[in-house]
């Protein structure tokens, strides 16, 4: 049986839903991480075992989506930004990331739910550096899907 290879990491595109509606401004980024589930659990003695505890889930913690991508002009998503920032006006927002193989079609795709934006950073401005001039911006979120393509 043969398998494929594994795909690549720098095929991806991210698309942005505020209120279901799709932001198409806001697709790329030369960075993204965060990808993380964890299941938190406990662990119980039982009486008379020595040899190991029972564990219990107790709930699943995610990551922190963290993108970054070179600053641009205003976009729908640096507006909700802005205004969860200065004005605890609260925006939620749903996010594809879509994984694509080397012909640009769809091998993998996770969809994360009630984004909010919790964290801003900006490079730093160097007057001897030629650089590009970074964004971070750090999401967090309540659930992760992830839907694999069948090949």
């Amino acid at each position: 049986m043969d398998f494929p290879p594994p795909e690549v990491s720098h095929r991806f595109l991210v698309t942005f839903f505020f209120d279901d509606v799709p932001s198409p401004l806001d697709m790329r980024f030369q960075k993204i991480s965060g990808f993380s589930r964890e299941l938190e659990i406990s662990s119980h003695r039982e009486g008379g075992e020595n040899v190991g505890n029972l564990h219990f889930p107790e709930q699943v913690r995610h990551g922190a989506l963290v993108l970054e991508r070179g600053v641009t002009n205003l976009t729908p998503l640096t507006q909700v930004f802005n205004d969860v920032m200065e004005g605890f006006n609260l925006h939620h927002a749903t996010v594809v990331i879509i994984l694509l193989n080397h012909v640009a079609e769809p091998v993998c795709t996770w969809t994360l739910t009630h984004a909010l934006p919790v964290k801003w950073h900006t490079s730093d401005l160097d007057a001897n550096s030629n650089a590009v001039l970074i964004n971070t911006l750090e999401l967090a979120y309540k659930d992760m899907h992830c839907v694999g393509i069948k090949a």
